[in-house]
């Protein structure tokens, strides 16, 4: 089957020609995303220094806080934060990681994100094809018991890798605490929003306690949730999603607090632009033990090159100054949708 995703993907140039690339996440509406950023925040950044990112952001954030702290006004301000990284990478000719401290690590294994099917034969058959391709561990997007049993079943029976299934918050908590019970016995790494509301953290409290570590992030709306969800030990996995939250910058401050709380960090990254470049860059440079999400579908265009296949079930970490990689532009031209 053929699926369409929507990627907007930010580019940021200086007076002295240096272009950076970000990425904000669409969630189909990108159009208010896009007007934002040209008619909001463009204008903003007009001659300030964008290697100063902290106080560039820090103005940016202000500017636009009075349509909202969350949604399409943050998820500009992530690209425009993940571009100014770029730029700032490429002014000092450095990586990313290298800007962030270091990294841990070369290469960051990767996980197959799959996509939902609620038929347990194609996940069966999807799981398989993804650990012939090289991963070793897989997430489904699947709340029937059926097809996450059959999907456990098959990572026993292939490799024990880890399984993980996001369920995307559909149940109260009563529900979900049911839901859950059974799957105790399937060693799952993590169930993803098991509760509605998302920022029901209490409740996602309930369900790890059950014995059935709970991740959420994604849609925790506000580094301030981040931090309440981090010091208050709710979750076993939080996910900042760096297209999101706040770009690199916020993403790199959830790191470190989650670290020194103690908290597993495993970041959301289904997208297929800078946004997961940018994930693998602060991932090996603070996580612990880096877990990087590649939405599971084959591109029949890629910009930004043959990279976001992983090797061997691994993600090679960009050497070049900057993200590393540079989009081609003649796809973003003939992808791109006015």
């Amino acid at each position: 089957s053929v699926a369409v995703f929507d990627s907007t993907v930010v580019a940021v140039e200086t007076d002295a020609g240096i272009v950076g690339w970000g990425e904000a996440f669409p969630h189909r509406i990108w159009p208010a995303v896009k007007w934002l950023l040209e008619n909001l925040i463009a204008p903003a950044c007009v001659g300030a220094d964008p290697l100063d990112i902290a106080a560039l952001m820090k103005m940016l954030v202000y500017r636009v806080h009075g349509v909202g702290r969350a949604g399409p006004a943050m998820y500009a301000l992530s690209g425009v934060d993940i571009a100014l990284w770029d730029i700032l990478g490429k002014a000092r000719n450095q990586p990313i990681y290298k800007l962030l401290g270091g990294a841990y690590c070369e290469k960051l294994p990767a996980y197959a994100s799959l996509l939902k099917y609620a038929d347990t034969a194609v996940v069966v058959r999807t799981c398989e094809e993804a650990l012939g391709r090289g991963y070793r561990d897989l997430k489904v997007h699947e709340a029937g018991r059926d097809e996450i049993t059959a999907a456990a079943k098959l990572l026993r029976q292939h490799n024990g890798g880890a399984l993980m299934v996001d369920v995307n918050a559909p149940w109260a908590l009563p529900e979900a605490l049911a839901a859950v019970a059974p799957l105790r016995e399937l060693g799952l790494k993590w169930i993803e929003e098991p509760v509605w509301p998302p920022e029901d953290f209490a409740g996602a409290k309930q369900v790890s306690a059950t014995g059935v570590p709970v991740a959420i992030g994604e849609n925790v709306l506000t580094p301030s949730d981040f931090t309440r969800l981090i010091e208050g030990r709710f979750v076993d996995f939080v996910q900042p999603s760096v297209a999101k939250i706040g770009g690199i910058s916020i993403t790199r401050d959830l790191f470190v607090a989650a670290n020194a709380a103690n908290v597993a960090v495993a970041p959301h990254s289904a997208y297929f632009g800078p946004g997961l470049i940018a994930t693998t860059h602060v991932s090996a440079a603070l996580s612990r033990a880096p877990m990087i999400e590649r939405l599971y579908c084959d591109l029949t265009e890629s910009p930004f090159g043959d990279w976001y296949e992983p090797v061997d079930g691994y993600f090679m970490l960009p050497q070049g100054p900057g993200l590393g990689i540079e989009p081609d532009p003649a796809i973003l031209n003939k992808l791109r949708v006015d």
